[in-house]
């Protein structure tokens, strides 16, 4: 037994390291952490926060990965620089529900529901507290993205026959979707932002991965059997997807190099 938990406590990674990096025209976040998975020292971008991360293979690498994103400052500041402003949601402000602007109204007690009135004039009514307000709409939306995912997956999965697995709501940036080989399917929850055919485009596409898990023509010729039209989708990301990683998103004011 305490051979199995010491196995267990050395599989189990320390937490991330919390620091910063200095780019010479600002001091931007940087969060480090071990995953004994990678085979080499990662460095990527958050963009729209604006913060680095760092993977080392393990904790005695820890250093190097930090010495190595010290080399790659003009790639990170470059990479900084691209990104859409962060939008995070604010009363007075506006909230992209389902590909239509909403009027975000603060407007009610800590306690009470997220309101969607609809109109010429549509509005997203968030009680409670200013200062989370943005936490309280992102949950909802959520929540929003979770059931009409549900309700598309369903709907596409019935009609190939297959049963799907879990549904997973999560604040993805390299996809919008996935499908594992246990049938759990995985979706950003930003989604709920973009027109209601993107999304069902997303649900279709992850769908159809549960008869085909690769990109084969098998696959494509099994999607378009859905009646989804995956190049207006391509177009439609293509041209707004970045956008949408931008909204809900917080940032600290940032910090400038002396």
């Amino acid at each position: 037994m305490r051979k199995r938990i010491l196995k267990a406590l050395r599989r189990t990674p320390p937490p991330p390291v919390e620091t910063s990096i200095d780019l010479g025209d600002r001091i931007a976040p940087l969060t480090a952490r071990v995953n004994r998975r990678a085979r080499r020292l990662i460095v990527k971008v958050d963009p729209v926060a604006g913060r680095v991360l760092v993977t080392a293979p393990s904790q005695r690498a820890l250093p190097e990965a930090l010495r190595f994103a010290d080399t790659r400052k003009v790639w990170i500041r470059e990479r900084l620089d691209e990104a859409p402003a962060a939008r995070p949601f604010a009363a007075g402000g506006v909230c992209p529900y389902r590909g239509v602007d909403h009027l975000i109204v603060n407007q009610g007690g800590v306690r009470s529901p997220v309101i969607r009135v609809e109109g010429d004039a549509p509005k997203l009514i968030v009680g409670g507290d200013p200062a989370h307000l943005n936490r309280r709409l992102v949950d909802w939306l959520k929540k929003e993205a979770r059931a009409a995912l549900a309700v598309r997956v369903d709907f596409y999965s019935e009609k190939l026959g297959r049963k799907r697995g879990a549904i997973r709501i999560r604040d993805t940036r390299s996809r919008w979707g996935s499908c594992s080989s246990d049938g759990t399917l995985s979706f950003s929850w930003r989604l709920i932002l973009a027109p209601p055919d993107i999304l069902d485009y997303v649900a279709a596409h992850e769908c159809a991965h549960l008869v085909h898990l690769d990109h084969s023509p098998a696959y494509w010729r099994t999607l378009r059997g859905l009646g989804v039209d995956a190049r207006a989708a391509r177009d439609w990301f293509n041209d707004r997807g970045p956008s949408l990683h931008a909204w809900g998103v917080e940032v600290p004011l940032a910090k400038r190099a002396a």
